[in-house]
């Protein structure tokens, strides 16, 4: 397990963009339309101690589905990120493993090394966004937006991002 201490700030989406882009930031359509929905945005300045941890390491053995994630983290301490959590992560945690291969999508499984940030569902349509995963790719940093329907199960080995109930 790893802990990341990150400083949010309140900003709009349209400025998160501008300093992701700015930071030289790649995000894939997906991403762009999950920091557009109405929902996503900056609460408030703040800062948040995220946890990168697999999934095994969490205690889920065998993977999960989103739904059990959501259910699992809170027994152990752990919550959900908000929605602009994976942008400022991005954002300041530049020292990500890179990735041992290059493929970004079409495979329909977490990406090699990407850290899929658990935050809130903006939407339950299963064509938008559940939200957004981090990757080194080639030393190109990326953060993509993903999608996944209710049955899909993440791998044991899949990390992910979550808020530590305080600090």
């Amino acid at each position: 397990m790893k802990r990341i201490v990150l400083k949010t700030e309140s900003l709009a989406a349209d400025q998160i963009i501008r300093m992701l882009e700015e930071n030289h930031i790649l995000m894939n359509d997906y991403a762009r339309m999950y920091i557009a929905h109405p929902r996503f945005f900056s609460r408030q300045s703040e800062e948040v101690s995220v946890v990168i941890a697999s999934l095994q390491e969490t205690g889920l053995e065998t993977g999960a589905t989103l739904n059990e994630i959501f259910r699992h983290i809170q027994t152990i301490g752990l919550k959900p990120c908000s929605p602009e959590t994976g942008a400022f992560l991005r954002l300041q945690w530049k020292e990500q493993p890179q990735s041992r291969n290059s493929v970004l999508s079409g495979t329909h499984s977490a990406p090699d090394s990407a850290v899929t940030v658990l935050s809130e569902l903006l939407e339950e349509d299963d064509a938008f966004p559940k939200g957004l995963y981090l990757r080194n790719v080639d030393g190109s940093l990326w953060l993509r937006g993903y999608i996944c329907d209710s049955t899909y199960r993440f791998p044991e080995d899949a990390l992910f991002a979550f808020q530590e109930s305080s600090l």
